[in-house]
């Protein structure tokens, strides 16, 4: 109970500070798109009509210069995905590219997550690729999906030590807007690997602080999520006892950061999270599955091209 009222607490601090790491996931659709209809029960024809048009520099963004690439290095104190700890201090590398794509958003990012201590977590690289749609007057639509390779078998987002797989991906198919404050996100995520399927839900508020400090460039961002994930093979196709080991568990996830860009080519952020989750500490056969809570600092720099 302490743990997840400190979540709520959390969570409403974290509408007035900022965001987790910088990617595409959860963020409303920004380029290439065509405008809304004017009425808020009608479905946006523009990415049919670039189809059927058969413009290949409409379809691909070619006169379209609206674009955000750029490389990003960040330190966390605590690696943490899907609400788990899998690793200690752990450096990311990534590379995201968003841009026109056949009347909508394409994007494309690639990350490398390196735990510091690789004797006792596994490092791993994801690349995360989808599209984003203004599908009506107030909600976009993100199609997408990813693949995790880990340098050493995990189980679940990434607990090395027991066993698992070294590969695994997702589809999903999320919905947000961006007419309110709040910017609020859900998505359904299905992986095939370990048979899972995630809901997750959350925010991501972004506060301008230029006027009000006169530095410009100077911003808050923040994203909140609550997830749970339903897994029907949480180490793969290795069994635990003679079965395929079944998991479940809810989380609870947030990522606050101050944004700082220069002259739209520098990006500078530091900033707090938090994790929670209810599946405990302990699995079969005495497998440690980690920390329930986790508090963790993170900072980082990217450059913008």
């Amino acid at each position: 109970m302490k743990n997840w009222l400190l979540a709520i607490i959390f969570s409403f601090l974290a509408v007035l500070t900022t965001e987790a790491r910088i990617t595409a996931y959860g963020l409303p659709a920004q380029y290439g798109l065509g405008p809304d209809p004017e009425n808020w029960y009608e479905v946006n024809p523009h990415t049919w009509e670039v189809f059927t048009n058969m413009d290949a520099s409409e379809m691909f963004g070619v006169d379209n210069p609206d674009s955000n690439t750029f490389f990003g290095v960040e330190y966390h104190s605590t690696g943490v995905l899907e609400g788990r700890k899998v690793g200690d201090s752990t450096l990311v590398a990534s590379f995201n590219d968003r841009r026109s794509f056949f009347g909508g958003d394409g994007y494309l990012e690639l990350c490398y997550f390196a735990p510091v201590n690789i004797d006792k977590y596994a490092q791993q690289a994801m690349f995360l690729g989808g599209w984003k749609y203004n599908l009506t007057k107030y909600v976009d639509i993100d199609l997408g999906g990813n693949f995790i390779y880990a340098t050493k078998p995990v189980i679940g987002p990434g607990i090395a030590g027991y066993g698992g797989e070294t590969s695994r991906g997702d589809f999903y198919v999320g919905f947000m807007t961006d007419k309110i404050f709040l910017r609020p996100f859900a998505y359904f995520d299905y992986d095939i690997t370990l048979d899972a399927q995630k809901w997750t839900a959350g925010i991501s508020p972004i506060i301008d602080l230029s006027k009000l400090t006169a530095i410009s460039g100077l911003y808050l961002q923040s994203q909140g999520t609550v997830g749970y994930v339903d897994a029907n093979r949480w180490s793969g196709n290795q069994k635990i006892n003679g079965s395929l080991w079944r998991n479940s568990y809810s989380y609870f996830q947030a990522e606050s950061y101050m944004v700082y860009e220069y002259d739209s080519s520098i990006r500078i952020f530091a900033g707090i999270g938090l994790a929670i989750h209810n599946d405990g500490k302990n699995a079969p056969n005495g497998v440690a599955m980690g920390p329930s809570s986790m508090l963790w600092g993170t900072c980082g720099i990217a450059y913008i091209f």
